[in-house]
């Protein structure tokens, strides 16, 4: 995994597409902290942070459309595959990469708060919290570009739809507002999202057996509860659609400036899933 993290974290260093990302970053939330912190006087550096997740909807797919589309398109993915090693490794060690390279500006962005406490109070407890969950938006993030690069060999097509899955996550909280809270309606968007599931595990796995055993598996246990116990469906696709919205989760530990657990277990599960289904996606190739 070293042998890939090392020679993936060096090409993003020796093109425009690693420091473009950290560049964009650095300048769009320093001048955040100079509207936000210096000329408003407000001492929170959240609201900087809150402000600047608008760049991560579209610079972290740009940073990893070429993640694995690149292998793809260029053939060295074979080489790659090759090695003595798991394919989760060569996945491991290429979202490393990617995570290092957004580690990088987010280190930067920790010393706004010491030069803040040079001329006011600062709440660094507060600050640190939402620059950690900041972090944790884009490691969310990164693995889901990364699992939709790995389905491409066109970096413009895993380009669009990083930005597009993004953008989805973003406006989640929004779709509740807009799903009817009935048990059928919540029934039925539930139906369609294993419908979804089962979609992407054909994808990932092109076969059929695994994809009607995914899709039975989610949709059977749900028409026997909604038959069993309609009534408790009410409301509840909104509630998981909030609940599982990455976004929402950082937008509500920066603005109470507070730890939330189930905040960072949701957003360590995005990577943990994703970095799972790329490799899957990646193993399908090695064994085809």
């Amino acid at each position: 995994m070293s042998a890939v993290y090392k020679r993936e974290l060096r090409a993003y260093m020796s093109n425009v597409y690693g420091w473009l990302f950290m560049a964009v970053l650095l300048l769009f939330t320093g001048f955040m902290v100079f509207l936000e912190n210096l000329v408003s006087g407000y001492p929170h550096i959240e609201y900087a942070l809150l402000d600047s997740e608008y760049v991560l909807l579209l610079m972290i797919p740009i940073l990893c459309m070429r993640s694995m589309a690149e292998d793809k398109r260029n053939k060295t993915d074979m080489f790659y595959l090759s090695l003595p090693m798991q394919t989760s490794a060569v996945v491991l060690g290429k979202y490393f990469a990617l995570l290092t390279i957004y580690a990088i500006p987010c280190l930067v962005i920790g010393v706004y708060p010491l030069v803040l406490g040079l001329y006011g109070n600062v709440n660094f407890l507060s600050g640190y919290v939402s620059l950690l969950f900041f972090f944790l938006l884009g490691a969310a993030l990164i693995a889901v570009c990364q699992f939709l690069s790995a389905l491409t060999d066109n970096l413009v097509v895993a380009a669009v739809l990083g930005v597009a899955a993004s953008a989805i996550l973003y406006f989640l909280p929004m779709l509740s507002y807009v799903i009817p809270a009935s048990a059928l309606a919540s029934f039925i968007g539930l139906v369609v999202v294993a419908l979804i599931i089962a979609a992407v595990a054909f994808v990932v796995t092109r076969n059929l057996n695994v994809t009607a055993i995914t899709g039975t598996a989610l949709i059977l246990p749900l028409s026997l509860s909604y038959i069993l116990a309609g009534s408790r469906f009410a409301g509840l696709l909104p509630t998981l659609l909030e609940r599982v919205a990455p976004f929402l989760q950082f937008e509500e530990v920066s603005n109470y400036g507070l730890f939330s657990v189930p905040a960072l277990i949701l957003l360590l599960s995005y990577p943990v899933f994703f970095v799972f289904l790329t490799v899957q996606s990646a193993d399908k190739k090695r064994w085809a």
